[in-house]
């Protein structure tokens, strides 16, 4: 890729820009941020013809993007994003303007951040990854910690260059967008490309096809854990939004990232959870901690506003959300909207997301907005917060005598954790406190089609041997990446390498005495009703996500660790309770510890779709397997011999 001399001239202007009306501490000595050493390491990329009314230098000012708009009819736009990824630090020399003496205060002994103040006397692009107060290393996107949230309109063109500053290769994934037009830009690497490495840059371009809130992540290792992340949030034409008339206001400040946080790359259980990348710090035994930075979410009393919750569950922790005071209406998850339903708490698994309606309609203050981990959370008691603000209240006005790992939201909960058996084995409430996710109600009601194949497939993990560490599998295989990316090289005799729970044992294979590690790929049949029944058995609930597609969550439940791994005999014999019409979609969804979840989907876009658990280090190490719908000559062809690869940019 080469950038002309318009496109230079630009970028030195814009340089300039920063380097008279930069980043200044409080003394006023400038700032130079190691994301804008990266910048002038990796000048502006050409976009191509015809898209120079929405070509923009980096989405680090306080601009608004032209594709960040009302959404109207068949109105589409080509919407252009120019993405660095890079190393970087959290409390590096950017943050040191927010430990002045107006900013902070005291409460209770401890010290915090008036985020409020902050936000108003500081630009929102001095690139201050201001985390738990701990330096760590992190891993970004243009020096931002969540990464930059990208807000198009259905219908619209992508046009993203990632450049690869990094020593190691990387990918991102556009979780929630079914590419059906363009597989190749999936961004798994060896499945649907070849990985981006250090020094080049790849451009995805792809069709906005599926709305509401998605995001995007790096599918490389566990990079996504470190900071890679952001969200994509695609609005929808007023006439095509059937809950517009529950909210007045759906803001970018209302968009809530979450995620579980670990140090300095150290793949181990999780230390911390993060709210939009800032938080208390909860590690024990911190000389001297930094004061605390809570996110804030603003409000008006009155309004009406639509939360958008992105949860990036890196490790086996899933996490709970509920706002003091506050009833949650949840209109939608993983972008697919639902008859609403009102609730006080939801549980969210490994990249899932929830849209609710909160009503600011209690008094003027601050209200805690409360998120709790479980599972491997809990060891830690792992829970962080962050502020509801209304406007007018004291932004230093903070109970915190409230905060503990004990408080539990009252009311009734959606989402649970499905590790107990529910009556009716389907999915139905737990008792009044409890609302199953299965039991939800999709928007737009369809006829029930019956599946032409059932696929049974499990997940596992356990301990091969006392302190010798742990397996995961699918199917009883350890999920092993091939060397060759399969949607480019599947006419070049790739299926050789492929393997399935069947193949093995037609080899002699008993995948379940012997370590059976290799590509699983598991052939669906294009253009059919197809049934998946996932089945998880160990004793932990394993969020499941398929790749180009949206599907129904038809059942769901729990026949405990000695019927488990007989759920096909059982399913067969007197079947497992599914839903008729009206299960809700999702492409993300947890598959019960001991138990089931079944999911069904009309399989119209031929290629090689990932199917993983979306827990990392559970993925990573082969909870995963290749879903290949239809045959080669099904699928699209890339329309150009690199596929977005460029050989380098430097």
């Amino acid at each position: 890729m080469k950038f002309n001399l318009v496109q230079t001239l630009v970028f030195t202007l814009c340089l300039i820009s920063v380097q008279i009306y930069g980043i200044q501490d409080a003394s006023g000595k400038r700032i130079v941020s190691k994301y804008e050493r990266i910048m002038q390491m990796y000048p502006q990329l050409s976009t191509g013809a015809g898209e120079s009314s929405q070509w923009r230098t980096a989405e680090k000012d306080n601009n608004r993007h032209p594709c960040k708009r009302d959404c109207a009819d068949n109105q589409p736009m080509t919407c252009y994003y120019y993405m660095v990824v890079h190393y970087d630090d959290t409390m590096a020399e950017t943050c040191k303007r927010y430990l002045q003496s107006k900013f902070r205060f005291k409460l209770s002994g401890k010290e915090y951040i008036d985020g409020i103040k902050l936000a108003e006397q500081l630009a929102a692009n001095d690139d201050c990854k201001y985390a738990d107060g701990l330096e760590s290393e992190v891993m970004v996107v243009n020096g931002q910690l969540p990464g930059m949230s990208i807000e198009v309109c259905h219908g619209d063109t992508v046009v993203a260059d990632v450049i690869n500053s990094m020593h190691e290769t990387t990918t991102i994934h556009w979780h929630g967008m079914h590419q059906r037009l363009t597989p190749f830009m999936d961004g798994v690497p060896h499945v649907t490309q070849y990985p981006i490495e250090a020094g080049q840059a790849f451009r995805y371009r792809f069709e906005v096809d599926h709305g509401g809130t998605n995001w995007w992540h790096s599918h490389t290792e566990h990079q996504r854990a470190f900071g890679l992340a952001g969200p994509l949030v695609v609005r929808m034409p007023p006439k095509l939004n059937p809950h517009a008339h529950l909210y007045d206001f759906d803001l970018t400040e209302h968009v809530i990232m979450i995620q579980d946080w670990v140090h300095n790359f150290v793949e181990s259980v999780a230390e911390n959870i993060l709210i939009n990348g800032r938080g208390r710090n909860l590690k024990k035994g911190v000389k001297a901690p930094k004061p605390t930075l809570y996110a804030h979410f603003p409000v008006v009393r009155g309004g009406r506003y639509r939360f958008r919750v992105i949860f990036n569950g890196v490790s086996n922790c899933p996490i709970s959300l509920s706002i003091d005071k506050h009833d949650l209406v949840v209109i939608a998850s993983d972008g697919n909207d639902i008859e609403p339903v009102e609730v006080q708490r939801i549980m969210l698994h490994g990249a899932e997301r929830f849209d609710f309606v909160l009503h600011a309609n209690q008094e003027v203050g601050n209200y805690w907005i409360r998120v709790k981990g479980y599972s491997f959370c809990a060891k830690n008691q792992l829970h962080q917060e962050a502020v509801l603000h209304y406007r007018d209240a004291d932004p230093r006005s903070l109970d915190t005598h409230t905060l503990s790992y004990a408080y539990d939201a009252p009311g009734k909960t959606l989402n649970e954790l499905g590790d107990e058996p529910k009556s009716g084995g389907s999915g139905g409430s737990g008792g009044s406190g409890s609302i199953s996710l299965a039991s939800l109600n999709a928007q737009k009601q369809e006829p029930e089609v019956q599946p032409s194949v059932t696929f049974y497939t499990s997940m596992n993990a356990f301990e091969v041997r006392q302190g010798e560490g742990f397996r995961f599998q699918m199917d009883d295989i350890s999920f092993s990446m091939p060397k060759m990316s399969l949607l480019q090289t599947r006419n070049l005799g790739v299926g050789q390498f492929f393997c399935n729970r069947s193949q093995q044992a037609d080899l002699g294979f008993n995948c379940r005495q012997r370590h059976c590690q290799c590509s699983n790929v598991i052939q669906v049949p294009a253009n059919q009703q197809v049934e998946f029944v996932i089945s998880s058995l160990s004793q932990t609930p394993h969020p499941v996500h398929l790749h180009g597609y949206t599907f129904r969550v038809v059942g769901m439940g729990v026949l405990g660790e000695q019927k488990i791994a007989q759920i096909e005999q059982i399913d067969k014999k007197t079947p497992l309770p599914r839903r008729g019409k009206g299960a809700p979609l999702k492409d993300s969804v947890q598959v019960p510890a001991f138990g089931y979840t079944i999911l069904r989907f009309y399989s119209n876009s031929p290629g090689y779709w990932m199917f993983h658990c979306h827990i990392s280090p559970h993925s990573e190490n082969g909870m995963a397997a290749v879903v290949r719908v239809g045959e080669d000559v099904e699928m699209k062809m890339c329309p150009v011999s690199n596929c977005g690869l460029c050989s380098s940019v430097a």
